[in-house]
């Protein structure tokens, strides 16, 4: 195929798609504005999370840090609270630490290309391609799970979803599709690739029929869209049992807060550890290794589980009478919550959705 026809293809790809997007496409609070605060955190928010779970999120979020320098100027402990039940607490820290150099680096004016937009924390090419071509206008292309399967099939690219050559193949081809027409409405041409993943050329049962892209969709002509792209090859996640345990003191609960980095942290929780062996020895030990606390009274008050990625928690969870003196260990802070409070549901600090559904229902069933 010549040069020429190839641009005139690609060219046809990219008004069908605008104009598309153009007539009609879902109503989120984040399309209201062009604010590049808002379109990043509204980007980081549906990194790996769907958007009906964002919306009451992002909503909340801004009506609490409004601006880039209300997210810099809050304390971590209120941030983690406000992203507590998104899961992926990285991101929210990600979120304050980059909210900060804005403010201190940039004056509170964000970067406004995509190259200048990843020198800040957590932001990676997709998100720096979104608010520079949402926000700012740049032809920078954007690649998620959504834009790998629609080019993928558009192209009849081969390769799994997850298979690197082919993502390098997909971020070409958006590269070059987005500068066409000289960049113009490159935002738009962006968010109509991710919404035409999200509601038209679906994993499963693609919606062909009502496809602004079925004329030039290779994968479509072959009669072979759902082969494309090739199935990733998945892993069940593997099964952890842990042992959690609610200390009490006069009628309080201690809550731990793990270090900044890593699963969960600068999150308060219960004390808790894998443990391979489930019983009364295992709770009064992991309280000890954990708080340096004794603990007596010991019972068992339930058991839940709680999926994350590549792994299935089983929280067996416990409730016992702390003694002694604090020794944390693989915590750097400690709180005692009085009962009241949680009887009210009043939980003021980050908590992770699993130590949420505790302090929410075991602890106030307890007794």
């Amino acid at each position: 195929m010549s040069t020429s026809r190839a641009s005139t293809r690609d060219l046809e790809i990219r008004r069908a798609l605008v104009a598309w997007f153009a007539r009609g496409h879902r109503d989120m609070p984040w399309r209201r504005t062009k604010d590049p605060y808002a379109v990043w955190v509204s980007e980081i928010m549906l990194q790996q999370t769907r958007v009906e779970t964002v919306t009451p999120y992002f909503v909340r979020w801004m009506g609490r840090f409004p601006t880039v320098g209300a997210l810099a100027e809050a304390p971590l402990d209120d941030v983690l609270t406000h992203w507590a039940g998104l899961g992926y607490y990285a991101r929210a820290r990600n979120l304050h630490a980059a909210a900060r150099d804005v403010v201190a680096t940039y004056g509170g004016r964000f970067p406004s290309t995509a190259e200048g937009l990843q020198a800040l924390k957590g932001v990676g090419a997709y998100t720096a391609g979104a608010i520079a071509s949402i926000a700012f206008g740049e032809a920078a292309p954007i690649v998620d799970g959504n834009v790998v399967r629609v080019l993928a099939r558009v192209d009849a690219l081969a390769g799994a979803a997850d298979d690197p050559a082919l993502k390098k193949q997909v971020w070409a081809r958006a590269g070059e599709l987005v500068q066409g027409d000289g960049g113009v409405r490159a935002g738009d041409f962006n968010q109509a690739m991710m919404e035409l993943g999200a509601m038209v050329c679906t994993p499963a049962a693609p919606g062909c029929s009502r496809c602004p892209l079925v004329e030039p969709c290779r994968a479509r002509a072959a009669d072979a869209v759902e082969k494309y792209p090739a199935a990733k090859t998945k892993k069940p996640p593997r099964a952890v049992d842990a042992v959690a345990v609610l200390v009490e003191r006069d009628d309080k609960l201690l809550l731990v807060r793990r270090p900044p980095s890593g699963l969960w942290g600068g999150l308060w929780e219960p004390p808790w550890r894998a443990e391979r062996h489930i019983d009364d020895e295992a709770a009064a030990r992991v309280a000890k290794d954990c708080t340096g606390l004794r603990v007596t009274n010991i019972q068992s008050i339930g058991r839940f589980e709680h999926v994350l990625t590549h792994r299935r928690m089983h929280f067996h969870v416990y409730a016992a009478r702390g003694r002694g003196r604090l020794a944390l260990d693989g915590y750097d802070a400690a709180r005692w919550l009085a009962r009241a409070r949680l009887d009210d549901g009043d939980i003021d600090v980050g908590v992770a959705a699993w130590t949420r559904q505790i302090l929410n229902r075991q602890w106030q069933e307890k007794t």
